[in-house]
């Protein structure tokens, strides 16, 4: 399977000398990665072994409507991708998700199965007046100083948190994948991406011309029947 990841110089030079990449840990954002990141190593470790010494991933795109990953876009340069980078990976080798339903794990979203599924849960945050900002300061440490932790609440967060399972899919358009360590005999390609072009690459979370990006959620919402 040919995937794409893009990354800093610093990742290639670490790269080249090790012969291998892997995700160290001053590189991610814990606080703001948090329970998204557990849910995501927990399932991970399910389906990927683990043969390194490495406790994050690295991201990669596995699809994107009719190419890999997403094209090019005028606009301003995602910080830190600088190189892009096309290698090849086993099944077992990676874990693959929906791009758009992985947005949901960012705000504590529950995932619904249709529009009757999301109008039966969305009672039920009425019921218990739980508010999406309330639900999205659990797991986003970094924004929200605090959260609520009363039973009924955590038992919301739970179904949410099973919910997630449906991310686990590879029936979309728009598929993400991790995977533990890049060898270098896995490479087809490296690519040093130009910083002057005006260019964004490999994102698909950049803002358009009116200010805003895309709301993976509203989309997500709209498919459903």
């Amino acid at each position: 399977m040919k995937v794409i990841t893009f990354q800093t110089k610093s990742a290639l030079e670490y790269l080249i000398k090790n012969g291998y990449l892997i995700c160290e840990n001053k590189y991610v954002d814990t606080k703001k990665a948090g329970l998204t990141y557990n849910w995501l190593i927990n399932n991970m470790n399910k389906k990927v072994e683990n043969k390194t010494t490495a406790k994050y991933p690295i991201w990669c795109w596995v699809k994107c409507n009719n190419s890999i990953c997403p094209p090019k876009h005028k606009g301003k340069r995602v910080e830190g991708f600088d190189v892009k980078i096309t290698f090849n990976v086993k099944e077992n080798e990676i874990f693959i998700t929906d791009f758009r339903r992985y947005s949901f794990l960012l705000s504590n979203l529950y995932i619904p199965d249709n529009k009757n599924d999301k109008a039966k849960f969305e009672k039920l945050l009425k019921d218990h007046k739980i508010t999406k900002e309330e639900l999205k300061a659990y797991v986003r440490k970094d924004k929200f100083n605090e959260c609520r932790n009363d039973e009924k609440f955590i038992e919301v967060c739970n179904i949410i948190e099973k919910s997630f399972d449906k991310c686990i899919t590879t029936d979309s358009n728009i598929l993400q994948g991790c995977v533990w360590k890049i060898d270098y005999n896995q490479i087809e390609t490296i690519e040093i991406l130009s910083k002057d072009d005006g260019y964004v690459y490999g994102s698909l979370n950049y803002k358009k011309k009116n200010g805003k990006r895309r709301d993976w959620v509203s989309e997500y919402y709209k498919m459903l029947k």
